[in-house]
């Protein structure tokens, strides 16, 4: 056995290297040593395998310190730290509240327990931890975190109330003012939002977080040549991330900057070593501009080709634009054996199902289903494989009586509906600014307003969500709970919106047939429609975007009216007949997605 000293000399040579942030050389000076019952060399040894993320040797290390000094809270500590770390979030749970026990005042116990249960979705269990220690905290560490509950909820007011109320002088300040701007962000009060994030760019100009948000803010208020500064900025902090070059050629393609498209991951690209996530970004966004020979250039080149889930995917969609389903099915199949993606094995049923490989296509969509009950893309197919096959369940499954219509009532303050409409639509208007449809969106030859439309602080939308709501409640009571039917079974419980936006259709405006992941129950206000006898315009439900034979018929269509909402679950497909628009006409629209808050 080695000699004390040399143990106590290791042990205080590895204290300084692990203050100096040099864990690797701080293991090399305590691995001689692992046999030596010495509690402060394996507390050690801990301590720097968690700073490597090596967790299991780090528990391994730190168990047997606290066998050998059972009273060191730091080491439980810390042992719990790397239990979270490492996924066995019940491990660190119960050795944080054994923590607790010995020392009920330890502010830090508060914040993790809090922070734990945070991360797993339990909200009352975050909120009554954050609670319980908020009198031992002046720093606002837990009042931020209780913001942070309330944003999770989707309670922005409170959530907002919480973040104002940290310190200024808070060490977490920033990171509250940070919050607070996002809560601002999906309230659509972008003015507000986009002063905390100067005010957090200015005290710590080295993130990109805020300035990436300032861009978000700027496109959604329509201020593009706004937008792209910011982003351009966040990029220079972070020119590698995936989610900047994202929103800024999203960017470039609304506002018509075309010939700046996909500039910024080619520049990155050239400096990155062939990062796979850039690859996938720009594969996608070829694909999502239907640049199919560049999509298909980028994934062959990249030397991913078979080994990335999401070029497989990209593969596969390749390849179904050229009839060839059978690769297309396998593609994904081999996608889904990398990383198991919930929509992408609703979208290998797809396949499936244009094969007539009805029974391989339920199975799959159970599959989903199992996972995820209130999948709204595996029920939109597997209403395909029904259609397809067992009319009797496609009818249970897609009643067209789910599909409600009425007619906006006059908002308070207002004479008639009409007056109300001219106002709303003058509003829309001012805020249709982009120059073509987002790259990922359903429509053709037209404009979107995004950003969480009806959030937004301006007198007349409030006024139209008010009123939405209080229409969509009334029509929904028509309807009969069944607790054993995907759409009814959710009549009676508490709802949120998800999801509201504005399309403005010009001439042989459209949408391909899709559906509403993000929702239960989708809704469109019609604010401009076609004034004839035509089905110019006309929303069909039912027809799978497909090709022959299973571009089945609707089974239902709306000719819309102005001031005509309709409601129907979002499963359901439905797309619209080309807009034929004259003297400058246009068809306007305010959809929205309603979707269940499960408790």
């Amino acid at each position: 056995m080695k000699q004390a000293p040399e143990i106590t000399i290791a042990v205080q040579d590895a204290f300084q290297l692990i203050k100096q942030k040099q864990y690797q050389q701080a293991l090399t000076k305590l691995q001689p040593f692992t046999d030596s019952p010495h509690p402060d060399l394996h507390y050690l040894l801990g301590i720097c395998y968690k700073s490597l993320a090596e967790w299991q040797s780090a528990i391994t290390s730190l168990i047997y310190a606290a066998k050998l000094a059972p009273l060191k809270t730091e080491i439980l500590t810390h042992l719990a730290k790397c239990y979270w770390l490492s996924g066995d979030l019940h491990q660190a749970e119960s050795h944080y509240l054994a923590l607790y026990e010995a020392e009920p005042e330890a502010l830090d116990l508060h914040k993790n327990l809090s922070l734990l249960y945070l991360e797993q979705n339990q909200l009352d269990m975050a909120s009554l931890w954050a609670l319980k220690g908020q009198s031992l905290d002046d720093s606002g560490q837990l009042t931020k975190i209780l913001g942070d509950v309330e944003k999770t909820r989707g309670n922005l007011s409170e959530a907002i109330n919480y973040y104002q109320q940290v310190p200024q002088h808070s060490p977490i300040v920033f990171r509250a003012i940070h919050n607070l701007g996002l809560c601002y962000k999906l309230q659509a009060k972008f003015d507000h939002a986009i002063q905390c994030f100067k005010f957090v760019h200015q005290k710590a100009p080295e993130h990109y977080e805020p300035l990436y948000n300032l861009g978000d803010c700027f496109f959604a208020n329509g201020q593009f040549e706004q937008a792209q500064q910011a982003y351009n900025l966040a990029l220079k902090q972070a020119p590698y991330n995936p989610t900047i070059h994202k929103a800024i050629n999203e960017l470039y393609w609304q506002s018509g900057q075309h010939q700046l498209f996909a500039t910024s991951l080619l520049t990155a690209l050239e400096s990155a070593n062939n990062r796979l996530e850039l690859i996938e970004c720009l594969a996608e966004l070829y694909w999502n501009t239907n640049q199919y020979r560049l999509c298909e250039e980028c994934i062959q080149t990249s030397g991913y080709a078979d080994t990335s889930a999401t070029l497989l995917a990209l593969r596969g969609r390749l390849a179904a634009t050229n009839n060839e389903l059978n690769a297309a099915f396998e593609h994904f199949d081999s996608a889904n054996k990398i990383v198991i993606n919930y929509d992408r094995i609703c979208e290998q049923a797809k396949f499936a199902i244009q094969l007539g490989k009805f029974s391989t296509a339920q199975c799959l969509l159970e599959e989903v289903l199992q996972a995820q009950p209130d999948s709204q893309l595996a029920l939109a197919w597997l209403s395909v494989v029904y259609q397809a096959a067992d009319k009797q369940k496609h009818q249970a499954l897609c009643n067209p009586d789910f599909i409600l219509t009425t007619t906006l009532d006059a908002p308070s303050g207002y004479q008639n509906t009409e007056d109300f409409l001219k106002e709303l639509e003058s509003c829309l208007l001012t805020l249709h600014q982009g120059k073509q449809a987002p790259s990922e969106q359903t429509l053709v030859n037209g404009s979107q307003i995004s950003g969480g439309l009806l959030n937004r602080d301006i007198e007349v939308i409030s006024k139209a969500r008010s009123q939405l709501l209080k229409d969509i409640e009334k029509c929904l009571n028509k309807l009969e709970l069944d607790p054993k039917h995907p759409f009814l079974a959710h009549l009676r419980k508490e709802k949120c919106i998800t999801g509201s936006w504005s399309v403005k259709l010009t001439e042989q405006g459209f949408h391909v047939n899709h559906i509403h992941p993000a929702g239960w129950i989708s809704v469109v206000l019609y604010i401009n429609t076609p004034n004839d006898d035509s089905n110019n315009g006309v929303i069909e439900f039912g027809r799978p975007p497909l090709a022959p034979p299973y571009d089945f018929p609707p089974f239902k269509t709306v000719k819309p009216q102005r001031g005509q909402i309709v409601i129907f679950p979002s499963y359901f497909w439905h797309g619209t007949q080309p807009f034929n628009a004259s003297d400058n006409s246009y068809r306007m629209t305010l959809p929205l997605d309603i979707g269940v808050l499960n408790k």
